[in-house]
């Protein structure tokens, strides 16, 4: 169920964050030219000018485009608030940067590390602390949306369990059903308030938010117009809520093609030319920051480990399924003896090809880590499903309809299948499968938190020691 913004939620909860937000960042600033002593001279005066001010106040506007602030969603915990705060914050800081070092030729580096490092941690806090006084002012009753459900049966049901979940929590007050069967399925603890026909007396005496339809239009046209029309000229937000049995559980979208509805399977964030760019950007930055910095030493120590185990390449490149179902050589650390199976049998747990070097590599995940050549040379993302080799491909897109749909992104070092457990070998083809409705949602989710989600999923599962990785 997709949440809308309150527009009450907007004046009491978003903008005072956005003004907040601003004046940590600008007093920050401030203190950042005095502490670090640029408050004399000729770039003080460039740093104080209103020029700078209007940059800063941009690189935040362009930051928050990016990544949205989210204080009042249901499903966010307070630790996504703090990944949005530091996300915000790293964007606006390095916006910034990037862009008074180009117009004024200074980086007085000392400025920029105690502006940033200072803006992050305040921020991170005030964002947890408006979330903390959010879920407060809930649970004494305040800012909750009065909810009202037409219907009974187990979508609506569904639906207000899930309202109220986590009591006070989430912010709704479910106020009863209206329903002519169904009744024995109301939930304890809600009220059957009338039949159908007795919702119309009740929103002209009673104060109402949102309501929540499953009547079939198409059986009862009429009844469900005379529901909208109540709803709008009451200022109440209607949500129908159709009976999608026999299509597939997933997110979809609805366009106009001339005078028809038309629903497609998936909507696709990386469609958007601006979100494929971004992503392009942040693979280029991060993979190039590695292979310039800690992937030689890596490498170096890897390098004699192998030579020292086993005769063979140090690198095994193998041409697995990318992008668009097209082959790619991926790049590993070698963690196996030479062998003419490479390219048609997976690893096992105790696989006898494995070298004792190799399989601590395994273990660590070490043996991926080549493969951010590949990001930085555009076969691959740092987050998406995992490439298969190409014998798997032919194989499981016979047996599973919707595998080729896992190709529509870049294949990624991780992913979404892997941080929920669905890594390593895959002995079925139901493993195979749930692997897929794994890459699938990651696909139709995909943004840029769900990615520093996955990565942060990603190091926790490999400190922790992964039993999967071998």
């Amino acid at each position: 169920m997709t949440q809308r913004t309150n527009p009450k939620e907007l004046m009491y909860f978003k903008l005072p964050t956005y003004a907040a937000d601003l004046l940590v960042h600008f007093s920050v600033f401030y203190l950042s030219l005095y502490f670090s002593g640029l408050l004399s001279g000729l770039q003080a005066a460039v740093m104080r000018g209103n020029g700078t001010s209007i940059i800063l106040f941009l690189s935040y506007v362009c930051a928050i485009t990016i990544v949205p602030i989210r204080l009042n969603e249901r499903r966010i915990a307070n630790y996504m608030v703090l990944l949005r705060a530091l996300a915000q914050t790293v964007l606006t800081v390095s916006i910034f940067i990037f862009v008074t070092s180009a117009v004024y030729k200074i980086t007085p580096v000392k400025f920029y590390l105690l502006y940033g490092v200072t803006a992050g941690i305040l921020i991170i806090v005030l964002h947890l602390l408006i979330r903390y006084i959010i879920l407060c002012i809930r649970r004494s009753g305040k800012n909750r949306l009065n909810v009202i459900m037409v219907g009974a049966d187990e979508r609506l049901v569904a639906i207000s369990r899930e309202m109220k979940a986590g009591y006070g929590v989430h912010g709704y007050n479910v106020l009863g059903f209206f329903t002519d069967k169904y009744s024995d399925q109301v939930p304890d603890g809600d009220r059957v308030l009338g039949g159908i026909e007795d919702v119309f007396p009740y929103l002209a005496g009673h104060h109402v938010d949102e309501l929540y339809c499953g009547i079939n239009p198409s059986s009862n046209e009429q009844l469900t117009c005379r529901l909208i029309h109540e709803a709008e000229s009451r200022f109440i937000q209607f949500w129908f809520v159709p009976n999608m049995n026999g299509y597939p559980r997933r997110r979809m979208h609805y366009e106009e093609f001339g005078s028809v509805t038309t629903i497609s399977l998936r909507e696709e964030p990386l469609n958007n030319p601006f979100m494929k760019l971004l992503k392009r950007t942040e693979d280029i930055v991060l993979s190039g920051l590695f292979l310039l910095t800690v992937y030689p030493f890596v490498w170096a120590v890897v390098a004699v480990g192998i030579k020292l185990t086993s005769p063979g390449p140090i690198l095994f490149r193998q041409v697995r399924t990318g992008y668009n179902g097209k082959g790619f050589k991926c790049l590993k650390f070698r963690s196996m003896k030479v062998n003419a199976d490479s390219d048609k049998v997976q690893a096992t747990e105790d696989d006898p090809r494995k070298t004792r070097f190799g399989d601590f590599l395994r273990r660590t995940s070490i043996d991926e880590l080549p493969q951010f050549i590949n990001v930085f040379k555009g076969d691959m993302s740092i987050v998406g499903p995992r490439p298969h080799m190409e014998f798997h491909t032919e194989m499981y897109s016979e047996l599973i309809s919707e595998y080729m749909v896992r190709h529509l992104v870049k294949p990624g070092i991780t992913g979404w299948a892997q941080v929920n457990g669905c890594r390593g070998e895959t002995k079925t083809v139901e493993q195979m499968k749930e692997r897929v409705e794994h890459d699938i949602w990651y696909i139709e989710h995909w943004s840029p938190m769900l990615d520093i989600k996955i990565v942060l999923m990603t190091v926790r599962q490999v400190l922790g020691g992964d039993k999967q990785a071998y």
